[in-house]
Formats: C-alpha cells, structure tokens, sequence
C-alpha cells in the first residue's frame, strides 16, 4: 500500500511539472487589440470609463452600423473616442442625426479631418509626458481646484460665437460645444484621457465625466470606425465563409432537384394508366357486356347521355329526330362531327336487330367519347 500511495504521489507531482514547465515555455499571451475599444481591458482601452457609465446611464451599447442607421429617436448619445476613416458622408449622417434631437461626444486629437470645427495648430504643442494646467469655464465644471492634464496634440479650437468652451490649457481650446439643430456636438482634443491607463491621472477623469452628466435614452459607444463594423440583416450574425458555403450548397441542391424532376427525351406513357383508362380497359369492358349479353343496354345508355348533353347544351327535346338533331350540329360543329352525331344517334336502333362484336362496341365507344368530349368542352 506503502509502494502504491508513493507511485501516485510520484505521478502527480510529474504531471505538475511538466503543466508548470509547459506554461513557462509556451506563456499563452491576450491578443493585443487596438486602442480606444470600450470593451478592451488593455491599458489602451477604454472599458473603466464605460463601466462606470453603465452604472449612471439607462442603457449603454456598442454601435457597429454605418452611421446612416442610427436609431431615428430623440435623447441619444453617440461617444465616438479617436475614430477612423470618417468619411464626408458618414459626417453628413451624423449632422442630420444630430439635428434630430440628438447629442454627439467626439473625442479626436487630429480634428482637421471632420471639416465641422475651425482648429489652428500650435507651435510646441506636442506631448512630452509633462502636465499642463487647465482652466474649465465655470458653467462646465462648478468644482473648485486645480485641473491638470497631460495633452498629445498640436492642435486647439478656434473659439466663435455659436460655441462653447469648456476647457482649455495655455495654448487654446480643448473642448467645446456647438449647437447643431435640436441637438449638439462636443468636440475634445483629449481622447487618450479615455483610456484604463491614464484615466485615472491628473484630472482626466475630473474633466471628461461632466461631459456625460446629462440623461439620455440610450448611449452608443461607436465600434464601426475602430474596424468591427458590421453589416444589418439577417445574414449579419453569421461569418462570410460560412454565407458563402451555404449559398454553394443551396445552388447545387436547386441543380440537383432540377436534374432529378425534369425529363430528357420522350415521356412513356404508365401501362397502368392505359390499363385502366386506355383501349385495354375498354376491351375488358367490352368483352364484360358480350359475356352478360348486355352490349344493346350499354349502348343506349350511351345515346341517352348524348342526348341529355344536347339538351343540356344546345336546348335539343331528348326525343328529336336524327335529322333535327343534325340540323342543330351543323351551326355549332364541324361537318364531320355534325355527321359523326347523326351517326350515333341512328346506329343502336339498327344495331339492336343483329349482334353487336367487340370491336364494332370498342369502336362505338370510343367514337361516343370523342362526341361526350367536344360537348363538354364547347
């Protein structure tokens, strides 16, 4: 018992050295995201902000849509921190949005490329790790103290009469406010105030939450300008590959059922189809009736339901002659068939006076078909 517990012991502690030696060889390693993502717990992210957010604001969401789909509702927010690729028509979007009833967070140190606010470039301006002192305007930030703050740009808004400044250092404006239609547009110079890191340093944190005071419905937090776009639809949930496999394999299927349903060549008619409805069926019907010696009765039925058909067809009595009968085909059928009618009808009186074979039965039949048919189509 001794030599087992030892074997085990032995075993264990080499299966932990060998877990221990793996995991210091091989240190599995996060994968390094880009800056600015809200959901990114990377020093560079800025997840600490939005969690905080969730906590004071009804609902907070990330965006992935183009812009031209934001929500057509009123009391929204769109937080957009160090975006990419803004197009002209992504900010002519969000203008209209805006104008809506809508507020807009735009945290971007190289503004130039929004063409929507008036910047200069600063001589200096350029971060050296160093904090420079802030100045709020009193109706930003009631607090009283001193705000410091560490700024990586070069550049600062130009003040002008329809905006509003809410902080600014030494060199200029670093935010400010314009009132866009029913809504506004913030516009900040500090996005990495936003991130784990550094949110917490100076005053960064002191200086950008008032900016998210205010309540709205809803707040957006946009991803799509970070590169995690996404496209609405159904078909947005699932990846590209996966789409495309499924649209191959829906085509071949279509392809597969087309091959397999349409006929190649001439159509055989089914033995059991012509068995029971063909000239075999009328055959056995036929030798039936001359076996029970019941072929005259047969055929009187047949003239008295070509008969009722004329009646109720052309208004002819039942009881009108052949040649009435005649008359009346000839304005309504063609000269064979209109000869071919007086036929039938004359041929079992005279018939009745002698035998009737199976083949003269087939073929009266078959003839009386022919007529019943034309009648009911007519």
């Amino acid at each position: 018992m001794k030599g087992l517990n030892k074997l085990h012991v032995g075993l264990a502690l080499s299966i932990l050295a060998f877990l221990a030696l793996g995991y210091w060889l091989v240190k599995p390693k996060l994968p390094d995201q880009p800056p600015y993502l809200s959901f990114s717990a990377d020093l560079d992210g800025t997840k600490a902000w939005k969690e905080l957010l969730t906590t004071k604001q009804a609902a907070v969401k990330e965006w992935r849509l183009d812009w031209k789909h934001l929500p057509e509702a009123q009391a929204m927010l769109l937080v957009a921190v160090q975006p990419l690729n803004v197009s002209k028509a992504d900010r002519e979007q969000l203008l209209k949005w805006v104008r809506q009833g809508n507020d807009a967070v735009l945290f971007d140190q190289n503004p130039e490329v929004w063409d929507l606010v008036d910047t200069q470039q600063v001589e200096g301006a350029v971060d050296t790790g160093q904090l420079t002192a802030i100045k709020t305007s009193p109706d930003y930030l009631q607090a009283e103290g001193e705000w410091q703050g560490s700024v990586a740009t070069k550049y600062r808004i130009l003040p002008s009469s329809d905006s509003r400044t809410l902080f600014e250092d030494e060199r200029g404006v670093l935010a400010s406010r314009v009132e866009e239609g029913a809504g506004s547009i913030t516009w900040v110079l500090t996005p990495a105030w936003m991130q784990n890191g550094k949110i917490d340093e100076a005053s960064h944190f002191e200086l950008i939450w008032p900016l998210f005071a205010k309540s709205w419905q809803a707040v957006w937090v946009d991803e799509t300008h970070h590169g995690l776009g996404t496209k609405p639809g159904l078909l947005a949930v699932y990846p590209a590959w996966l789409v495309l496999a499924s649209v191959q394999l829906g085509l071949a299927l279509l392809l597969w059922l087309w091959l397999r349903g349409k006929r190649f060549g001439p159509v055989h008619m089914p033995r059991a189809w012509t068995v029971r409805r063909g000239d075999e069926g009328v055959h056995a019907v036929a030798a039936w009736y001359e076996r029970l010696g019941y072929q005259h009765e047969a055929l009187a039925h047949q003239q008295l339901h070509l008969r009722q058909l004329l009646h109720r067809r052309w208004g002819l009595s039942p009881s009108a002659s052949v040649s009435q009968a005649a008359e009346a085909a000839r304005g309504r059928m063609p000269e064979a068939q209109a000869a071919q009618l007086a036929r039938l009808l004359e041929e079992p009186a005279a018939a009745q006076q002698r035998g009737v074979s199976t083949k003269a039965f087939v073929q009266r039949t078959r003839e009386m078909g022919e007529i019943i048919a034309y009648l009911e189509k007519e």
